[in-house]
C-alpha cells in the first residue's frame, strides 16, 4: 500500500467504525444540486436544492433549499452564512417545516501537488421548527479527503465524515450531545471543467430518544462550480 492509500485508510477506518450498524435501519437516496464558488472577486455564493427518499427509496421524505453568501480570505479560508429551509414528510399525513440560520468556516488542511486534498469545515446552525418555541443550536464538523487519480481536476475517490452535536435540549425532541454521524465513501467524476458528479454510499447514524438508527444512503450530488 502506497503512502497516499495508507493516508486515506487512516482517515476512513475511524469514521467507518463510528458508522456501526444500529437497531433500526432504512435504505434511502439523497440527491443534491449545488452551485457554488466565487461570483465577484472574493465574494462567494452557495445555492443548493436537495431531495430525499426513504422507506427503501419508495417515499419522498425531505426537501431542502439552502443559500449562503461568504468571502474568501487568504490561504483559501472561506467564511459563509446563510439560510436553510427544510420540509419533512413524517408519515401518516404529518409534516414538519424547519427554518435554519447557519454560519461556517472552511479551510484546506493540506493540498498536495498531485491533487490530494483534505478540507475541514465547521458549521453552526440555529434550527427553528414551525410550531415549537425553542431554537436548537447544532454544531457540525466535517472532514473531506479527495484523491484525483491523474492530477488536479480528474476523477478519483472521496472520503468524508461529518459529526453533528446538539448544543442544547429543545421542546421538539432534540437532546444536547451527539446527534448524528455521516460517513461517505464515494467517487468524484468531472463532467466538464466546472461540473462534477459525485456518487457514493453514505452511512448515517442517528441518536434518538426512541432508539438509535442507522440508515444506508445512495448519495448523488451534481456540483456546478462558479467563478
Amino acid at each position: 500500500m502506497d503512502r497516499q492509500a495508507a493516508m486515506m485508510m487512516r482517515f476512513a477506518l475511524p469514521a467507518l467504525l463510528l458508522a456501526a450498524p444500529a437497531a433500526a435501519q432504512d435504505v434511502q437516496s439523497w440527491t443534491s444540486l449545488i452551485a457554488q464558488g466565487p461570483i465577484d472577486g472574493r465574494l462567494l455564493l452557495w445555492a443548493e436544492a436537495q431531495g430525499r427518499l426513504d422507506q427503501d427509496v419508495s417515499r419522498f421524505s425531505v426537501g431542502i433549499g439552502r443559500v449562503g453568501l461568504g468571502v474568501r480570505l487568504k490561504n483559501d479560508v472561506d467564511l459563509m452564512a446563510g439560510y436553510h429551509f427544510q420540509h419533512n414528510e413524517l408519515g401518516g399525513g404529518r409534516t414538519r417545516d424547519e427554518h435554519r440560520a447557519w454560519q461556517q468556516v472552511q479551510a484546506p488542511v493540506f493540498r498536495r501537488d498531485n491533487g490530494l486534498t483534505l478540507i475541514n469545515r465547521w458549521r453552526l446552525e440555529q434550527r427553528m421548527i414551525v410550531g415549537a418555541n425553542v431554537t436548537g443550536w447544532r454544531l457540525r464538523m466535517q472532514w473531506r479527503l479527495v484523491q484525483p487519480l491523474n492530477g488536479r481536476g480528474t476523477a478519483g475517490p472521496v472520503l468524508q465524515t461529518e459529526t453533528f452535536v446538539n448544543l442544547n435540549d429543545t421542546d421538539w425532541g432534540s437532546q444536547a450531545g451527539l446527534d448524528s454521524q455521516r460517513t461517505l465513501v464515494g467517487w468524484l467524476q468531472p463532467l466538464s471543467p466546472r461540473l462534477n458528479l459525485e456518487a457514493g454510499y453514505m452511512h448515517v447514524f442517528l441518536r434518538r430518544q426512541s432508539g438509535d438508527q442507522g440508515n444506508h444512503i445512495i448519495s448523488l450530488t451534481l456540483n456546478r462550480r462558479l467563478g
